[in-house]
């Protein structure tokens, strides 16, 4: 066998045992963001979940009705506040333009 060959064999072997081991740890490295990225997911189907509780509370009519009574001091409608669009002519007055010819001013205050 010539140097030249064993030479050649030699660097085979290094080249391989490199690759073998960049193999190897390029292995372990994708594991490790594997699992990060598995606990990622596992984070966001438990908070998911939790969003999915307070969606599913917040939206009972009686917790909406609850917070617009005491939040936004909001009331159920009477009755009487129902009118049907043909009777809003009736309901509503019409806008009177003010009379300029009173003597008062524009700002309500006096001339005087």
């Amino acid at each position: 066998m010539s140097k030249r060959a064993f030479m050649v064999g030699l660097f085979v072997i290094g080249l391989l045992v490199f690759s073998l081991y960049r193999a190897k740890y390029g292995a372990q490295e994708s594991a490790e963001e594997i699992a990060a990225v598995e606990a990622q997911i596992e984070e966001a189907v438990r908070e998911r979940k939790v969003l999915l509780g307070e969606l599913s509370h917040l939206s009972r009519q009686e917790w909406i009705e609850e917070y617009a009574r005491n939040e936004l001091g909001m009331a159920p409608a009477r009755a009487e506040q129902f009118v049907r669009a043909e009777d809003l002519p009736n309901v509503l007055q019409p806008i009177q333009p003010a009379a300029s010819g009173d003597g008062a001013a524009p700002n309500g205050a006096g001339g005087e």
